[in-house]
């Protein structure tokens, strides 16, 4: 359980920066695997496990990212469920949970794909109650690649979750920096990056010669959304994602 003084730390940045970064969760041999299975899954695979939108999306004619592959693949899914998250997810935001959000991205090597600044809060609109968003959601990602200063990493605004507004970019999938300074998050493969859903952020494109794949799950309190499905209650991690439960 993540109640040692080194996650209450980590807890501590998070909630003052908006993004924290939670060492050595997975291992590398874990992380070779996800890769290896997410290489694998299918569009077809994912709408047969009852995903009910677009299973994936493309940037510059490459496969950029997958939607909801735990309802395709089984050790994707188990990552998902496993114990290691479980806990980050209990400790952070309690023991009633849904799930709002599991993607894969792909950053091959010279991807020119880039993300502008932005808040995730643009992609639950309808769909979450904005009840407390510093304490009530909570954005996870797996390095499954090794997150460099060149191979993409996401640049967070730190303490930009605390501003009142921040305007919706024209084109999520062109970064133009701007007046805004971002921090490069970097990560070793397994670590577990944390953040708000109101932090500001964006990345540029990958520009080495290594791939940058992550793993992306997002979470908000039970309360906080009807429509998502259950992804703890009362504690206790439900194995199966119910995808056709997402809008």
């Amino acid at each position: 359980m993540l109640t040692s003084q080194k996650y209450l730390h980590i807890k501590k940045e998070y909630e003052e920066k908006g993004v924290a970064v939670i060492p050595n969760v997975f291992t590398p041999e874990e992380c070779d695997e996800i890769k290896r299975q997410a290489y694998s899954v299918t569009d077809e695979q994912i709408s047969a496990g009852g995903y009910p939108h677009g299973p994936s999306e493309t940037a510059y004619n490459k496969k950029s990212l997958i939607f909801f592959p735990s309802v395709a693949n089984e050790y994707i899914n188990n990552i998902r469920i496993d114990e290691r998250m479980a806990d980050i997810v209990r400790f952070f935001i309690g023991d009633d949970v849904k799930q709002i959000n599991n993607q894969i991205y792909f950053r091959e090597a010279g991807d020119q794909d880039t993300f502008a600044w932005h808040r995730d809060t643009i992609f639950r609109e309808g769909h979450i109650f904005d009840s407390n968003l510093a304490t009530d959601y909570l954005q996870t990602i797996i390095a499954v690649d090794a997150i460099t200063d060149d191979n993409s990493p996401v640049e967070f605004i730190e303490g930009s979750q605390h501003w009142e507004s921040f305007p919706k970019p024209h084109n999520l999938r062109h970064f133009i920096r701007g007046e805004y300074k971002g921090t490069k998050y970097k990560a070793n493969k397994g670590d577990v990056s944390i953040w708000s859903v109101r932090i500001v952020h964006g990345s540029e494109r990958n520009t080495s010669s290594t791939s940058r794949m992550t793993y992306m799950n997002g979470f908000c309190r039970s309360r906080c959304a009807s429509t998502y499905p259950d992804y703890m209650i009362d504690g206790k991690v439900i194995p199966k994602l119910n995808a056709r439960l997402i809008p």
